[in-house]
């Protein structure tokens, strides 16, 4: 039974998709009584203050937001709702939201219904998947340990981006020190986190110390 009373926290990068996400969020379906509380960010603090029953929506446009995204489900309490939007997820990162207790993942430019069932499905404890992320996750053949199987070769720029997010350096700080667009940055992660078989750079960072790609 859904509650009379309930927060949804609005994670989004952008002010403008907070703004879509709150209007759409406070009245589809109808709710009685819903706080709708917007940040730009994912933070452990908001995570403590959602009790069972809430929904945290995150609109994730980075791999830094996704990454942030796994680490705040993971820390919130049980029973509550997350919803997230995110655009051709790797099939190991539906694995980890999963695990983390996401309960929907659609895309960033999803219709007014599959936003409305989302939210439902978060109310309702249930699994909502874009049919791309569920049919990457049935076809995928993900190994059950960083031991099965070497990982596809990293080029000598992505092993520098790779040593980089070793120094935990931030995307536009990693295109400074590579004199390179951000953008480009963004994609030679993107393109690490596939060939490591990994969901997140905190994973990435951790495998490519084992591997001795990154040096300690």
């Amino acid at each position: 039974m859904q509650r009379s009373s309930q927060t949804i926290l609005l994670v989004a990068a952008s002010a403008a998709r907070r703004s879509w996400l709150g209007e759409f969020a406070g009245k589809n379906p109808p709710r009685d009584a819903v706080k709708i509380v917007s940040s730009s960010g994912f933070s452990l603090e908001r995570s403590r203050q959602l009790v069972h029953g809430d929904i945290v929506v995150g609109d994730l446009d980075s791999p830094a937001q996704a990454d942030a995204m796994l680490q705040f489900a993971t820390e919130c309490a049980p029973g509550i709702g997350a919803v997230t939007l995110i655009d051709d997820p790797s099939a190991r990162w539906v694995q980890a939201a999963l695990k983390a207790g996401v309960s929907a993942i659609i895309s960033r430019e999803p219709s007014g219904e599959e936003l409305r069932l989302a939210l439902a499905a978060a109310d309702a404890g249930l699994v909502l998947l874009h049919p791309t992320s569920a049919r990457g996750l049935m076809s995928a053949q993900l190994p059950l340990s960083d031991s099965a199987g070497d990982p596809e070769p990293l080029t000598a720029r992505e092993r520098e981006v790779l040593r980089l997010l070793g120094e935990g350096l931030a995307n536009k700080e990693i295109a400074a020190r590579l004199a390179i667009s951000e953008h480009t940055a963004k994609f030679h992660i993107s393109s690490i986190l596939g060939k490591l078989s990994v969901a997140t750079r905190t994973e990435a960072v951790s495998l490519g110390i084992r591997r001795g790609l990154i040096p300690i």
